[in-house]
């Protein structure tokens, strides 16, 4: 007999869910996987010896308002894409800014921050992927973000985004990658985790 898919619940009491983005989140196992990894990075983050006080008055602030901006995607068009790219977005804040967030990596599903460098962007690319089903990537720099939902690849991680001005891809190969934005050329990249 196969064994049974083990359930995916989120960090909350699905029963004691509030409002419809937590319903969602109860409802989705994607969404459930992304509220359990934002939580545990947030305990890291705030449990942290080397945070100072004023470090963690700001991340329980910080953490408040993500909540709302969260919840907000109620009111989304397509609510399901809002809440995974908050929690996204979330998980990239936490790793990259604190670092309690970026220990014990074996216990969670996310990675990062990465330093990507490509020629043709004139910055420095910072990502962190996450290994739900999709996986995914998320992507920052200068003033620009990009989320990338894992898509099949003979090799590698491909990721790939449909954006309001034409397709993105970024295909991970080790430390070596290919960026592909719109109106663009492909740009080689290196991949490099991040010195923090």
């Amino acid at each position: 007999m196969p064994a049974r898919p083990v359930a995916v619940t989120p960090s909350f009491d699905c029963k004691k869910a509030e409002g419809q983005v937590e319903q969602l989140v109860c409802k989705d196992t994607t969404l459930a996987r992304l509220d359990r990894e934002t939580t545990r990075l947030y305990g890291l983050a705030l449990d942290a010896r080397s945070l100072p006080t004023a470090q963690k008055k700001t991340l329980l602030a910080e953490q408040r308002g993500w909540v709302k901006g969260r919840n907000d995607c109620a009111q989304a068009d397509d609510a399901p894409n809002c809440i995974a790219t908050t929690y996204l977005r979330r998980i990239y804040d936490l790793r990259h800014g604190y670092a309690g967030a970026r220990t014990q990596d074996d216990r969670g599903i996310s990675r990062g921050p990465f330093n990507i460098r490509c020629g043709g962007v004139d910055a420095v690319i910072a990502g962190t992927f996450v290994q739900t089903d999709p996986g995914y990537a998320y992507l920052r720099w200068l003033d620009q973000q990009v989320v990338l939902r894992q898509t099949p690849a003979a090799s590698g991680a491909r990721y790939a985004a449909t954006l309001k001005d034409g397709e993105a891809l970024f295909w991970d190969k080790g430390p070596d990658a290919l960026l592909t934005l719109p109106g663009k050329p492909d740009m080689q990249c290196r991949v490099e985790m991040a010195a923090h």
